[in-house]
């Protein structure tokens, strides 16, 4: 399957680490919830805490599925 620009298989990104535009490490992406408005990233904290992240242009800044490393905005309320 030939996949569009910005677009991944969800296994390609499982376990992905996650860092913030900020440089911080946020965690590891364990799963991705599917829904029709949108994909939401779930992302697990190192302190165990699990992040929902809304897979869209301003949260989601950079996906490196070759590297396992996702680039994220967090926008006001998301923590």
């Amino acid at each position: 399957v030939k996949l569009q620009k910005d677009e991944y298989f969800i296994c390609d990104l499982i376990d992905s680490e996650v860092l913030t535009d900020e440089g911080e490490k946020l965690g590891v992406l364990t799963e991705i919830m599917t829904s029709s408005a949108n994909d939401v990233y779930v992302v697990k904290t190192p302190e165990g805490k699990e992040v929902l992240i809304p897979s869209i242009k301003e949260c989601i800044l950079s996906v490196d599925a070759k590297n396992k490393k996702i680039i994220v905005h967090l926008l006001k309320g998301l923590i």
